[in-house]
């Protein structure tokens, strides 16, 4: 219990930083909310550890090259112009992991998206993905907070919208390995984001 409480408040900082934190743990303030909050962390750090295990025993234990992951990037995301890819591969102390960028433009607005692929640094993954089983929702006069609706096998993430500036960001946890992260400006709702994600093709980086 102790364990799980832990991993429950360090995710929660993560997500909604120190002040948000704090009414974001008030509102799972009852023994019951909290511990399964915490079982569910536990079991996406566990899924994501078996993940690893059945890819090291086939040994595939290194990120994929960034310019093989600029190819799951969007050539085309309709109504905006697609910029210059962009990424990098990198090692430091026993850990690698590679990512892979793309902006789109149409006028004065933005979109973003980045894949990075941490086959190589588990530990850094299994943090980040924790905070995406928490199922965390939250609603005020300036954002929209809440578990992603895409509805896709090995994928789960977070979404949150800014009512009063239009930003729309999503962030997407794959099979244990990848983390997609998508933002946009000048939106009315997470609608582009959610045809974005649905068009890469996540099912197959699900399946690695």
């Amino acid at each position: 219990m102790n364990k799980q409480l832990m991993i429950l408040a360090s995710a929660l900082v993560l997500v909604t930083g120190c002040e948000q934190a704090q009414k974001a743990q008030e509102s799972y303030s009852t023994i019951s909310q909290l511990s399964k909050a915490g079982e569910n962390i536990e079991e996406t750090m566990d899924k994501a550890k078996t993940q690893r295990t059945e890819r090291e025993q086939r040994g595939d234990t290194l990120s994929l090259p960034y310019k093989e992951l600029q190819q799951y990037l969007p050539t085309t995301v309709s109504g905006y112009t697609a910029g210059e890819l962009s990424g990098q591969s990198q090692k430091m102390s026993g850990i690698s992991f590679s990512m892979a960028d793309r902006e789109y433009t149409a006028g004065e607005s933005t979109v973003k998206v980045s894949l990075v692929d941490y086959n190589g640094a588990d530990e850094m993954y299994q943090g980040m993905a924790a905070m995406y089983s928490l199922g965390l929702e939250q609603e005020n006069d300036e954002k929209i907070l809440g578990p992603t609706t895409l509805k896709m096998d090995g994928v789960n993430g977070m979404e949150t919208f800014y009512k009063k500036d239009g930003r729309a960001e999503m962030s997407l946890a794959i099979n244990g390995r990848f983390l997609l992260n998508l933002t946009a400006d000048k939106q009315k709702d997470m609608s582009l984001l959610k045809s974005i994600a649905e068009d890469m093709d996540l099912e197959k980086l699900s399946k690695m």
